[in-house]
């Protein structure tokens, strides 16, 4: 399909930018900025939003996926390649070669980006690293609970026999507190295992399983365990 020009009235095609007569640049071209898509890399990259305004549609898979940050952190370095990007290429790549002149302000959007992403980078770090040493001392405390399993099946055991809890951890034959860099010790009071985490934890409390027996044989809670809450299984808390 083709549209006149509008300065001097040749015939072009619709999608030319410029015309090859007089070299008017037509009313339906749309200048894309480098400085604004980099603006919109930095601050609103987490949703597409440069995507979105260099009209590439795949932006959409930016708001899919926000809440990871992935998008973000994609949209701060394609930020900086807006900005590194010669107004030559850039043109040339997204404005069909044309120019509107050389834009100003790489330096201010660069120093304007910075602050924010340190802060951001910052937030992100106090939020993960927390939740990442949690995370580490939950999965070593694990070790405790698998002890204090198979505790449980040697005071099982002794129960069936003898028809009542073992006092204490030395009537118990078939079980030896191990050795481990996660466990201090493990005891046992009246059937009842206590499991003692390390210092190199640096936790208080123990891992406690209380047993209960009846008709239908004995059960086990570890309700009663001493460490901080966030650091145990839903089952004991």
């Amino acid at each position: 399909m083709e549209i006149h020009c509008s300065s001097c009235g040749t015939e072009i095609e619709d999608d030319s930018p410029k015309c090859p007569n007089c070299g008017t640049i037509q009313e339906s071209f749309v200048y894309k900025s480098r400085i604004a898509a980099a603006a919109l890399a930095f601050f609103a990259g987490i949703f597409g939003g440069h995507r979105f305004f260099l009209g590439q549609w795949w932006g959409v898979f930016y708001l899919l996926f926000f809440w990871t940050y992935i998008p973000w952190i994609v949209g701060v370095i394609e930020g900086i390649i807006f900005l590194s990007t010669s107004q030559k290429n850039w043109n040339k790549k997204y404005n069909q070669g044309i120019s509107a002149g050389s834009e100003k302000g790489t330096v201010v959007i660069l120093l304007a980006c910075i602050f924010p992403a340190i802060a951001i980078v910052g937030i992100l770090a106090a939020v993960a690293l927390p939740a990442y040493q949690d995370y580490t001392i939950r999965a070593k405390l694990a070790e405790s609970h698998l002890v204090a399993n198979a505790a449980r099946g040697a005071v099982e055991e002794y129960a069936y026999d003898n028809k009542e809890w073992p006092a204490n951890i030395d009537q118990l034959s078939g079980f030896k507190s191990p050795q481990s860099e996660y466990i201090s010790s493990v005891e046992i009071e009246n059937g009842v295992v206590i499991v003692h985490p390390t210092q190199s934890l640096n936790l208080s409390g123990a891992v406690i399983y209380v047993p209960s027996a009846s008709d239908s044989g004995i059960t086990w809670s570890c309700k009663e365990s001493t460490v901080a809450s966030r650091y145990l299984p839903p089952e004991c808390k």
